[in-house]
């Protein structure tokens, strides 16, 4: 992505010609990889989120509450992705059988389905990644 965004950079510097399809395969490929990357981010706790509470109440020894407040979380973020990932199946199978694309005829034209299917499987991991953490949390309770 980096090379197709300096190429057009150049292109539009050196020879007044942007480099076609750069703004669609950037706008694709930035969602891909939020995406990609999502159950990962999850499984290492690397999503931004506020802890400040849950310090607190392990501090005070409170653990109880803290996991029970986290395996909200991890829940809450289950039913999210979840709504992604299904809202997505229908995206994708309208976008597999009519033929769905970004871009100018003529000029530059990608097909969106493998976004949509990105944005499907992404989810759907990203969901039972949180589910997991979710019954982990269970677990330390018991």
């Amino acid at each position: 992505m980096m090379v197709i965004v300096n190429i057009d950079v150049f292109g539009r510097w050196l020879w007044n010609s942007p480099l076609s399809g750069t703004l669609e395969l950037t706008e694709m490929g930035i969602v891909a990889i939020v995406y990609l990357q999502l159950a990962h981010t999850i499984r290492v706790k690397g999503l931004t989120r506020s802890d400040t509470l849950l310090l607190f109440l392990t501090r005070i020894r409170a653990k109880g509450t803290a996991l029970v407040l986290r395996m909200v979380f991890n829940l809450t973020g289950t039913l999210v992705l979840s709504i992604i990932a299904y809202g997505q199946i229908s995206r994708l199978i309208h976008a597999w059988s009519r033929g769905y694309y970004k871009g100018n005829v003529g000029i530059f034209t990608a097909p969106t389905w493998p976004l949509e299917a990105i944005i499907l499987v992404g989810a759907a991991a990203g969901a039972i990644q949180f589910m997991i953490l979710a019954y982990r949390n269970l677990s330390a309770l018991r």
